[in-house]
């Protein structure tokens, strides 16, 4: 994909990547031809092959342009107050971009959305940056697989829930209120194991 400064190049890149948004309204992607997707954006064929490689870019592109959340620079940490307002930025973030997260839904798109989230917390500059690199990396992960989680069974649902049950929803699985709930069998001491289980009794 092209990523370099010729204002040209990124022009037609962005009328691709709206075009390619505004045809997943009317058809589904796997019937989305390179050719329709040139012809609604204004293009030629050759044009798209040196700016993208595949459909899957141009999506990419569109959703890194448009529709992924990176923290603000203060509210970068997944602590306490901190948090909860990350939570909270994503649960609006869900709300604003209903419309794109259902189309990608739609489509069996959502691992996009996956993808650009995981890369766009990584590179962000401010979030996590204490943490162990290697650490980061499994922390990174496992937030963008929930957030991708958490927007698909937003859609899934029929999006009812509104932005304060969202970031309820979210501080307590990140945060393991879920696992830590009485009862759950998660928090519960294991039962004491002999030195050998498989001694038996008497011999």
């Amino acid at each position: 994909m092209y990523e370099g400064e010729n204002k040209t190049a990124q022009q037609s890149q962005q009328r691709i990547a709206e075009a390619m948004l505004e045809l997943l309204r009317e058809q589904p992607f796997s019937g989305l031809s390179v050719s329709v997707l040139c012809r609604k954006a204004g293009v030629s064929r050759q044009t798209f092959y040196s700016l993208f490689g595949t459909r899957e870019q141009v999506l990419a592109f569109a959703l890194q342009a448009d529709c992924r959340y990176e923290p603000e620079p203060e509210r970068a940490v997944c602590r306490s107050a901190c948090f909860r307002d990350f939570c909270r930025g994503y649960s609006r973030y869900i709300a604003e971009h209903r419309e794109i997260l259902e189309l990608l839904a739609r489509n069996d798109l959502m691992y996009t959305l996956y993808e650009t989230q995981y890369r766009s917390l990584l590179d962000c500059p401010h979030f996590m940056r204490e943490t162990d690199p290697d650490e980061r990396q499994y922390l990174v992960d496992f937030i963008a697989s929930g957030m991708t989680s958490i927007a698909q069974t937003f859609v899934r649902t029929g999006c009812r829930a509104d932005t304060e049950t969202l970031e309820r929803i979210m501080h307590r699985l990140f945060g393991g209120g879920f696992l830590a709930t009485p009862g759950s069998g998660l928090c519960e001491r294991p039962r004491s194991i002999p030195s050998d289980p498989f001694r038996k009794e008497g011999g």
